[in-house]
């Protein structure tokens, strides 16, 4: 499934990071595919591996948005054509 497939290419992913870490990563939808328990684990595995390198992450699970610490939400105003960006520190 794609869940199954999304969980061996992510564990590939901090196999890498463990052996030859990079400075940042970026994550685009990777939890797609993943259920509520399997989406709440790996956010507590990118929480857990913050202290070695910057995850950007681009997610609409509430699981990992969550766990950042800033977060950026893009909306666009349907009048205007205009997107906006809107951040929040927590």
């Amino acid at each position: 499934s794609g869940g199954e497939k999304t969980m061996n290419a992510l564990e590939f992913l901090f196999a890498l990071h463990e052996s030859e870490p990079a400075t940042f990563y970026v994550l685009d939808e990777v939890d797609a595919a993943l259920d509520k328990h399997n989406s709440e684990k790996l956010a507590q595995l990118i929480r857990s591996y913050c202290d070695r390198a910057q995850y950007i992450v681009i997610s609409h699970n509430d699981a990992l948005i969550a766990e950042g610490d800033i977060l950026h939400g893009v909306s666009m105003n349907p009048d205007a054509g205009l997107s906006s960006v809107v951040s929040l520190k927590i």
